[in-house]
């Protein structure tokens, strides 16, 4: 099985939405949606076809 990945910067495109929950379309390009809680971004939305993502501050970093 061969599978496609692609590393995606989106940088730019966040940053306005640091703290946030947000709705991405599947293409990575456009925020849909976005919110203080998931279950708000989840509401809002119309669509099954997003992504959704925790937006954390740019200086900060996550490590599971």
């Amino acid at each position: 099985m061969k599978t496609k990945e692609k590393n995606y910067d989106l940088r730019k495109l966040l940053k306005p939405y640091a703290n946030k929950w947000v709705a991405l379309s599947r293409d990575h390009k456009t925020v849909i949606e976005k919110g203080d809680e998931l279950k708000e971004v989840v509401a809002k939305v119309k669509s099954e076809d997003v992504i959704f993502l925790k937006v954390f501050p740019v200086d900060s970093f996550y490590m599971p």
